[in-house]
């Protein structure tokens, strides 16, 4: 996989999180994330499923590289202070020949680049057979708790982001309920 690739992606998905620890008005009587009635959402046709406080807002974006558009699918949901995103994006034969080691790598690297963070923590993980990447960073304003996959020629993001200072308790609680799931054509 391209480097420009991996870029993309991750420049989106933390950019998306990112963008929801902007300041905002206040919302009255909305649920805190400790309070929301947490439920797990199913997603066959991207191969996953996770736990999210509230129903996701799906957003689908082009991603266009030197190796042609793909399409990036995330999964939002935004309970100030804290936001919670799955990104999935398949490279199909792109990725061929590549180590999953590398790819997961490079994507750490440019997430902590394009948002402006730098690296507290990160940890080799797996999922099945999956090769992953755990790791933590803090910009100014954001702590990001994030699960990177690699499997076949998809990159699958779980994400939780808080305010520094402010450490959200159930970040495992999102991060540990991804699980992949049989995959179905769309």
């Amino acid at each position: 996989m391209n480097s420009c690739i991996v870029v993309a992606v991750l420049t989106l998905g933390f950019a998306a999180v990112a963008s929801a620890q902007a300041p905002s008005a206040p919302a009255t009587a909305a649920p805190s994330a400790k309070t929301a009635e947490w439920k797990t959402y199913t997603y066959p046709e991207d191969g996953f499923s996770a736990s999210f406080p509230s129903a996701p807002e799906l957003q689908k974006r082009d991603l266009p590289t030197e190796k042609g558009s793909f399409e990036l699918r995330s999964y939002l949901v935004e309970i100030e202070p804290v936001a919670f995103f799955v990104g999935v994006c398949d490279y199909g034969s792109t990725t061929e020949g590549r180590y999953p080691d590398d790819v997961l790598k490079g994507a750490e690297n440019a997430a902590l680049k394009n948002s402006n963070s730098h690296l507290i923590i990160e940890k080799k993980i797996a999922l099945g057979i999956d090769h992953g990447l755990a790791f933590e960073s803090e910009s100014d304003t954001a702590h990001f708790s994030a699960r990177i996959y690699f499997v076949g020629s998809t990159l699958y993001q779980s994400l939780v982001v808080y305010p520094i200072g402010k450490p959200y308790d159930g970040s495992a609680r999102f991060l540990d309920s991804f699980q992949l799931i049989a995959r179905v054509a769309k």
